[in-house]
């Protein structure tokens, strides 16, 4: 009977711990499945219906400004999410706001919702642990248009792994621009800019470091006349690359008393430097938007004459991106204005002349064929080059190189002005 009893007591607590086993799968499967229902892209949307997101972005481009304003009122219509446009003038100072947010211990309710970035003000954010959590850019549905796997540029920003904290917006070369009218061959390297400038005295310049575009043409001539380029992919180490450096500052120092206003003044930006050409105060502009002479062309600011053109052995080329800082105070609804701005429909109107101009990061592949003829079907501006005539690009120097670049363009050039 003791030995009934005891096959009785196994059997029971047998039994006892199959229901408990049972029991915590079930309750484990049923909190898995709330807490993804919870987190599914449409509690997401239920969730953020009346918030407003603040996103810093620059703002000093009408046909850019624009499109932010058409995209605000889109998403405001259909999921009822406001967008505030922050217009910066150097991200640098947003990057600066987050930081100083996180040394006064604000890890939530910041300031900034949404950032438009990359390079080496990424690269700061990114070390300072100012970024939403890694791989978050994978988990919004239309990430699906983006073909991570074969588009490396997409998950590298001047040379920094994003780790996914960073989603890709839009494509950008710097391109040059002349009058036809006046010059038939332009110059397509640096060696021969250098030429022309010492031949035509005052009749070139390029916007004032630390401006993005400025110091994006002082990286352009350094890669074309550093010896070993490998050397820009690596962390810069005063002791091992300033001499690599010295191309740049020769070069320099050649052409600057032969620069517009004897090199003692810069324009501000892309923009000015636009104006300086129209007035035809200078021959040669630059931008990093490969549409820009052709939108400038529709806006009557340039000749129908201007044509572009890159260097023969290709120009600087980098993807532009979005990323939500680590305390946003709201995420979910940054994270849905995102969603939308890498949509088939936000990406074709960006990449239309009329409304931007700036090329998508949509892989056509991953479209269907509707959306594929829609793409193809844009138009290209006058001035603005084919495919085929961008193929040449150059890869980002890392960003440790740049503040040590215009530290020294400051020292020894600006300093004069």
């Amino acid at each position: 009977m003791g030995f009934q009893l005891l096959k009785t007591s196994k059997k029971f607590l047998l039994d006892f711990y199959l229901f408990i086993f049972v029991f915590g799968l079930i309750f484990f499967s049923l909190t898995s499945y709330a807490s993804e229902n919870e987190n599914s892209w449409e509690a997401i949307l239920n969730k953020s219906s009346g918030d407003t997101v603040f996103f810093h972005a620059w703002g000093g481009d009408k046909n850019i400004n624009s499109y932010i304003k058409w995209a605000s009122d889109e998403i405001k219509k259909k999921y009822n999410i406001s967008v505030k446009h922050v217009k910066v003038s150097d991200t640098s100072n947003v990057v600066a706001r987050i930081l100083s947010e996180k040394n006064a211990r604000k890890n939530t309710n910041g300031a900034v919702d949404l950032v438009w970035i990359n390079g080496e003000n990424f690269s700061m954010m990114k070390n300072n642990g100012l970024l939403l959590n890694q791989n978050w850019i994978f988990k919004i549905p239309n990430s699906k248009f983006l073909d991570f796997e074969n588009n490396p540029n997409l998950l590298n920003d001047f040379g920094v792994d994003t780790e996914g904290m960073e989603m890709p917006w839009g494509l950008s070369q710097l391109t040059f621009y002349f009058d036809s009218r006046y010059i038939k061959i332009p110059p397509r390297s640096s060696i021969e800019l250098k030429d022309y400038i010492l031949s035509n005295k005052g009749r070139f310049t390029f916007p004032q470091p630390p401006d993005f575009v400025g110091t994006s043409f002082l990286k352009q001539v350094l890669i074309e006349l550093i010896s070993d380029k490998n050397l820009l992919q690596s962390n810069y180490e005063k002791a091992k690359h300033q001499i690599a450096l010295q191309p740049l500052w020769d070069w320099l120092d050649e052409v600057t008393p032969y620069l517009w206003r004897n090199g003692k003044s810069y324009p501000s930006n892309y923009l000015a430097l636009t104006e300086l050409v129209a007035d035809r105060e200078i021959d040669i502009g630059m931008a990093f938007n490969i549409s820009h002479a052709s939108n400038a062309i529709l806006a009557n600011r340039l000749p129908k004459t201007v044509r572009s053109y890159i260097h023969e052995k290709g120009t600087l080329a980098n993807t532009h991106f979005l990323t939500i800082p680590y305390n946003s105070s709201n995420i979910e609804a940054a994270k849905i204005f995102i969603n939308f701005l890498i949509s088939p429909i936000a990406q074709l109107r960006k990449q239309d002349k009329n409304f931007w101009g700036d090329p998508s990061v949509l892989s056509m592949d991953k479209l269907n064929n509707q959306w594929k003829n829609k793409f193809n079907q844009i138009p290209r501006g006058v001035a603005t080059l084919s495919n085929e005539d961008l193929k040449m690009k150059l890869q980002e120097p890392h960003p440790s190189w740049v503040k040590v670049i215009e530290e020294e363009w400051i020292r020894r050039y600006g300093s004069k002005n």
